[in-house]
Order: structure tokens, then sequence, then C-alpha cells
């Protein structure tokens, strides 16, 4: 019998039933909770700067919206695909109870490369993208966000076209604008922020020390750059650090300033040391750094391991050689549920996506808030807020472990479903 192929979805099914079987809901709400609400397929066409039209799929996911609007980003990619965008979509709407927001679940793609794009064809695919679904967006209907290779501007771009489309002011219908239209203080560094308090939180509890402590961070983007420069700060160790190019590693420690100057100047973590493929090998002797593969950053001996940029990257065929004691995700998806049980029975603590990186959509919550008040928080109040926030989320995720003996990522979703399912009760969807 040939075994059935794990998809992000697949993944996100087998975390669900598993928990599904440990809290109590109907068979209705059972139902409700496996499938999306709604699935949006359109085609969007633009016209190239050569005169030639190209056509890309394009999608919304619409998973649940009991505790209120969708709210889910939009990823620019060639892989983006229906599977993995209502995997996200079923993330978000666990990602929004977690943190008590009150938000639902929705995920958007464009199956594209915007590095082949020019800025006016990447401009023409994101106003198409709010043509082909406007009568399904709107801020107490779906409000989107960024994801992954979109940005402010696009953002800024899809509001525009929405305004124009609907005839209304509408700043609170997508969230992740440029701060001159409308955008938030401090969403750049909220996913790493969010995690940072939680972890904080553990470490006090635990009574440890940050300068005992070592660290590996597989990304250096906006989450895992931002986050190795905070834990630097706090004393921690950073002894790994990777991009798609691949990683460095000192046992002693590295600056994350100092990557971050270089990465900017050559475009790589190792761009002090190294061009493209040819590295000053007696400078990186000389300094204790050496260069790794993403595969075995996974597998250095540390205590906190942060996976912070693809999905599906810690498996069956590797979790048994990871040596970190505890992995904080900050990527969506990074663990699949094999490794998961592998890790469990190690007894290293996994913080789930669904909580760990959900300081990006609380600021996002917000921005949304904002939009809507005419209000600009302050830096301080967003930062006071994230930390409240997240912080109570961590303890009610904790505490649904401790009593009810389940992981951190059973308990997640443990709190997340009987939010939702509390809801769908409260609306009558469900008898």
């Amino acid at each position: 019998m040939t075994a059935k192929k794990s998809t992000p979805y697949t993944r996100f099914k087998t975390i669900l039933e598993e928990v599904l079987t440990k809290i109590e809901v109907s068979p209705a709400e059972r139902k409700m909770l496996n499938e999306p609400q709604a699935i949006h397929r359109e085609e969007i066409t633009i016209k190239k700067d050569d005169g030639k039209k190209a056509t890309f799929p394009a999608f919304r996911v619409q998973f649940n919206n009991a505790r209120g609007p969708y709210k889910g980003g939009i990823r620019y990619h060639q892989d983006a695909d229906l599977d993995e965008v209502k995997a996200l979509a079923a993330l978000m709407a666990i990602k929004t109870a977690v943190v008590d927001i009150p938000f639902g679940g929705g995920k958007g793609g464009v199956q594209c490369n915007p590095k082949d794009l020019s800025k006016r064809e990447l401009q023409e695919v994101s106003r198409a993208y709010v043509r082909a679904f406007a009568k399904h967006l709107g801020p107490d209907i779906d409000c989107p966000a960024p994801d992954v290779n979109t940005t402010p501007d696009i953002m800024a771009w899809m509001r525009d076209e929405y305004e124009k489309i609907t005839n209304t002011y509408a700043p609170a219908m997508i969230t992740g604008k440029p701060l001159a239209y409308g955008g938030s203080l401090g969403r750049d560094t909220a996913t790493a922020r969010g995690g940072f308090f939680i972890l904080q939180e553990l470490v006090e509890r635990d009574a440890l020390d940050p300068s005992e402590l070592r660290v590996v961070i597989q990304g250096f983007g906006n989450a895992g750059g931002h986050m190795a420069e905070l834990l630097h700060g706090a004393g921690y160790t950073i002894v790994a650090v990777s991009d798609s190019h691949g990683g460095i590693y000192n046992a002693e420690g590295l600056d994350p300033v100092r990557i971050e100057k270089y990465k900017r100047k050559n475009g790589t973590v190792a761009g002090e040391y190294c061009t493209g493929s040819v590295c000053d090998l007696e400078r990186m002797k000389m300094d204790g750094v050496k260069r790794i593969t993403n595969e075995e950053l996974l597998e250095l001996p540390c205590d906190i391991l942060i996976p912070a940029a693809l999905d599906n990257v810690i498996t069956a065929d590797n979790a048994k050689n990871i040596r970190a004691k505890l992995i904080l995700e900050l990527a969506n998806g990074p663990t699949t549920p094999e490794a998961d049980a592998i890790l469990a029975k190690k007894k290293v603590k996994v913080i789930p996506d669904v909580l760990a990186n959900a300081g990006g959509v609380t600021v996002s919550y917000f921005e949304w808030v904002q939009g809507r008040s005419g209000e600009q928080w302050t830096a301080e109040r967003i930062d006071h807020d994230l930390k409240r926030v997240m912080l109570a989320a961590f303890r009610d995720v904790r505490r649904t472990a401790y009593r009810e003996k389940m992981t951190y990522r059973e308990a997640a979703f443990a709190v997340g479903l009987r939010r939702i399912v509390a809801a769908m009760r409260a609306r009558g969807w469900v008898n």
C-alpha cells in the first residue's frame, strides 16, 4: 500500500485530529473545523513590460470567521499552491484564537516568482489580485497582510486599488502598510519581539542565565535577523545563523550586528568571509568560524534552536539528531508531526508556530484597530500591549499543557480550538 503523501494540509489535519480527540467537540463541529468555509480561485492576467501577457493562478482561502473577520497574509511564490494556502489559512484561524484577538483565519497566494517581475509588473499583479477578490475583502470581512515576498509597498497598492473599486476610505482593509499610508509602528519587528517575550518568560521561569545559553537560528530574514539582535542584546550567545545560501558557526559566539552589515553589503550571512563560493579560509580559521549547510545547522549542539525560514525542515529523518533542548518556531510549519513525536520522546520543548510567531498578527490587529479609530499608537504602547498579549497566550497554553499532559503544540491547538468552538456555539452555527 502506497503511503499517503505528506503535504502542508495533511500535516495540519494530523495535528488537528489528534487534538480533537482530546477536547469535547460534536461531529458537526469537527466537520466545520476540518475544511475551509470558502475557497476562492482566479487567474490574474497582466501586461508585461515587453507587451506580452502573463497569467498567474491566485487564491484566497477563508478558513473560519467565527471569532471575527478572516485574517492572513498574501504570499507571492512560484510554489504557492492551494494545499499550502489552505494549511496556512487553517493555522491562522488557530493562531488568532490562541492570542485571543478578534479575527478568524485566511490566507492568500499568487503563484509567481516576484524576482522575475519588474516593479511595475509587481504593482500590476497586486492590483489585479485585489480586483479579482475585492468582493471577498474588507475591514469587516477579510483583512489581508504581507507574507512571503510581499511588502508594505504591495499592501499600499492593494489598499489603493480596493478604495478605488469600492469608492471608500478603508485604511483597515489591509495591514502591514507603510507608516505614511496607515501602517503601524512596531510591525517590522513584531514577529521576533513576540517570540522573544515568550522565550524570556521561559528562561526566567526556569531560572536560567541567558549568557550560558547557546542559540542557533535558521533564517536571517526579517524574523530571524531581528530575533538574533534581540537575543544578542539580552546576553544570549548566538553560535550559528543561516540564510538560503547556507550558514556560519562559531562555538564561541557570533555578532549578529556585524553579520547584518556584511549581509547587506555582500548578500549572505557569510559575507564577511566569502564572496560567492570563495572564502577567506585563513581569516575564518583565525575567527573560529566554519561554513555549514542549513541541514547541518539544525543538528548543531545548542540549547535553543529557532527555525525562522522554511516549513518542513525538522522531519522524522533529522529529529533524532537534534541536540537543542528547546525549539522556538518563528517559521510557519517547520516541524512535521512525525518529528514532533520524536522530539516529545526526547523531552525537547517545542514552542509551536501558532504561539511563537503570533506577534506579527497581534501587531496587525493593533494596526487594524488604529485604522478603524484614526489613532496612531506610540511604539511604547505597542510594545507594552504586544508583551501583554503574548505572555497571556503563553500562560494559557502552558497551563493547558501541564493540566492536560499535552505538548505545547497540542495545548496551543486545544486553546485555539476551544475558543473557535465557543464562538461557533454562541453564533448558533452548530447544535
